[in-house]
């Protein structure tokens, strides 16, 4: 009865962080939504528009259910404050962090207008919004530690999505230094030797490029190492989704360029094909040669995009700079896979990276709510 009773709890927590991280796309898509306004409607110059509000209702309805879930776990007697399951104090904090942040972002509109560039990305109050965002995407995630401390199963589809949709959210903040959506190797680029007056003026936009791709190979690799690290093993499909969260989400907000969606597509069945190879891997590659495993994904997925870019457009950097690119983002995939695992040993990959990156740990927390 007993073990009944904790299987029915676990999926009642299933269902509810599964319900969390759906308004959480919500709010995912709605930021993105507001940015592509940002970018495409021109004149754009109040606080009060429909993306905001799409954004707002979002979060009314987070706020709402948090508080729901709250009370309904509260025991009776219980301050309010100690009723919020395991995972969902942080979820609470980032709803008042958000109400906050809206309200002082209204004041800074008003008081000194509506960004409309790049500096709308990183606005003092934006980045604040953003935090909180990120609080509430975190949910799934902080509610599998706290099962995995638990002894019960240490990764649930909720907590995938949540990987998933966080990264999303930095796939958003980090849009200008996206390698999905500059131009990169689709771009002129004439070699001007070292003295030529105006060189610095023509490499800047490649330097920029450059830097996206170890970036955006960051932004896909970290949440990779994450979840091997809580799985203990490849989940079924990671690398597409964090693959479609970088690039297409981008691609969308900033015009749906041609040359940009055949890039993002080319990568996307990159992605796949990655994936389908991860189910071949011994599981002790990934324990002993895991930074050549991530090496080889970045280098796939990259190989992919300007594939698809030749195709589509054609590649106009020399091919020792954009094959560079490769090999610069495989080592950036390579490094972080040895930074991860330092100092673990190499047992196997449920020692891939340290216990505290990850579910993966098994010591007992504190708190992880």
């Amino acid at each position: 009865m007993l073990k009944t009773a904790q299987g029915n709890r676990t999926r009642s927590g299933g269902f509810r962080d599964m319900v969390t991280e759906l308004l959480g796309l919500w709010l995912l898509l709605a930021v993105f939504l507001d940015g592509w306004a940002h970018l495409n409607v021109p004149g754009l110059e109040t606080f009060f528009t429909p993306w905001h509000a799409a954004l707002y209702s979002g979060m009314l309805a987070t706020a709402v259910w948090t508080a729901v879930v709250i009370w309904r776990n509260r025991a009776p007697g219980q301050p309010l404050a100690h009723a919020a399951p395991p995972g969902y104090r942080g979820t609470a904090v980032g709803v008042i962090l958000f109400g906050t942040a809206g309200a002082l972002d209204l004041l800074w509109h008003e008081t000194l207008g509506l960004e409309v560039s790049l500096d709308a990305l990183v606005s003092p109050t934006h980045l604040l919004l953003g935090f909180s965002l990120f609080l509430i995407l975190g949910t799934g995630v902080r509610s599998a530690r706290a099962a995995s401390h638990a002894g019960n199963p240490t990764w649930t589809p909720a907590a995938m999505f949540a990987v998933v949709l966080m990264t999303g959210l930095g796939a958003f903040f980090l849009v200008y230094a996206s390698a999905f959506v500059r131009p990169g190797p689709t771009a002129l680029f004439a070699p001007v030797p070292v003295g030529t007056p105006g060189r610095l003026q023509a490499e800047l936009p490649v330097v920029v490029s450059l830097v996206s791709y170890l970036l955006t190979t960051a932004l896909i690799i970290a949440p990779f190492l994450y979840t091997l690290a809580a799985a203990r093993r490849p989940l079924r499909g990671v690398v597409t989704m964090l693959v479609v969260a970088a690039a297409w989400l981008p691609v969308v907000m900033v015009g749906v360029r041609p040359t940009a969606v055949a890039g993002a597509a080319g990568a996307t069945l990159a992605a796949v094909v990655v994936d389908l190879l991860l189910t071949r891997v011994p599981a002790v590659w990934l324990g002993r040669r895991l930074p050549a495993v991530t090496a080889g994904i970045a280098a796939l997925v990259w190989t992919g995009q300007l594939v698809a870019y030749a195709v589509a457009d054609g590649i106009r950097w020399p091919v020792s700079l954009w094959l560079g690119a490769v090999v610069l983002s495989a080592a950036v995939a390579a490094g972080l896979a040895v930074v991860s695992s330092w100092g673990t040993g190499s047992g196997g990959t449920a020692r891939t990276v340290p216990d505290a990156a990850g579910v993966a740990g098994t010591k007992p927390a504190e708190d992880s709510r």
